[in-house]
């Protein structure tokens, strides 16, 4: 798609901000004339779209079922994949298409500004990250389980899309130790109305001491005080959602991911 259709596409992703918050984002910051993006739909009237940023693809249908072999097909003629995310009933959908890829799913939350419950102020000392951060932030991410595989095995472009975050808008805050980056939390897919909260983690040897959800707090209370109307932010173990629960978020759906 071209410049011609984006109101088209914003009318499509209009009903469902939490699904479709990284699609939106990426059409408010690069448009569709930029290399990090392009916006591909398929059928007319639309079956759905895919987003392309970098080598992650997002897919969002209004159906339950659309044309999986049709997307799956324009996916495996891609020179890189490093992951397709979706609805996870989406995700289902294509992964037939690629056998060798398992389904990450996770739960897709949202808390609004409004239903915000803002946690106690620490003493503990915490950071507001900036792009110069980006190598401490790879590394951190590149010894913590949930993180470390595409943090490893593409260290360049990860770094590439943290300092692009930062450097267009995206919001994070920090603990150290010894000058060393431990627990970190983040904002991304960044449009006028809401943001994603990702990229929450803390080094094995640093855990249960708060610092998560301390800085998801930190993370929360100045996005809205920014003027963000909801936040939203994905987990899969039930420790990270007592903690973001307690915070206000709420359950919207679920989220899948095949990770190459």
């Amino acid at each position: 798609m071209t410049k011609k259709d984006m109101a088209q596409a914003y009318d499509y992703i209009k009903d469902e901000p939490e699904v479709t918050l990284f699609i939106q984002s990426d059409l408010e910051l690069y448009g569709l004339e930029s290399s990090e993006v392009a916006l591909y739909a398929f059928d007319e009237p639309w079956d759905c779209i895919l987003l392309k940023y970098y080598s992650d693809f997002v897919l969002y249908s209004k159906k339950e079922q659309f044309n999986a072999k049709a997307v799956a097909a324009f996916l495996a003629r891609q020179e890189k994949l490093i992951v397709i995310s979706a609805k996870e009933s989406h995700a289902k959908l294509l992964q037939p298409f690629f056998p060798q890829i398992e389904i990450y799913g996770t739960y897709l939350c949202r808390c609004n500004k409004s239903t915000f419950k803002q946690g106690n102020e620490s003493s503990l000392p915490t950071k507001m990250l900036t792009s110069e951060d980006a190598p401490a932030i790879v590394k951190l991410y590149q010894q913590v389980d949930e993180f470390k595989r595409p943090f490893l095995e593409h260290p360049k472009e990860k770094l590439e899309g943290v300092v692009n975050n930062y450097t267009n808008g995206g919001v994070g805050f920090g603990v150290f130790e010894n000058n060393t980056l431990v627990s970190a939390a983040s904002i991304t897919a960044l449009t006028k109305k809401g943001a994603m909260v990702v990229g929450v983690a803390t080094h094995p040897d640093y855990r249960s001491r708060g610092y998560a959800s301390l800085l998801v707090n930190k993370v929360c209370s100045h996005s809205f005080a920014q003027g963000l109307d909801f936040l939203c932010l994905f987990y899969d173990n039930p420790t990270a959602g007592a903690i973001y629960r307690r915070l206000g978020f709420e359950p919207m759906d679920r989220w899948g991911m095949l990770k190459f």
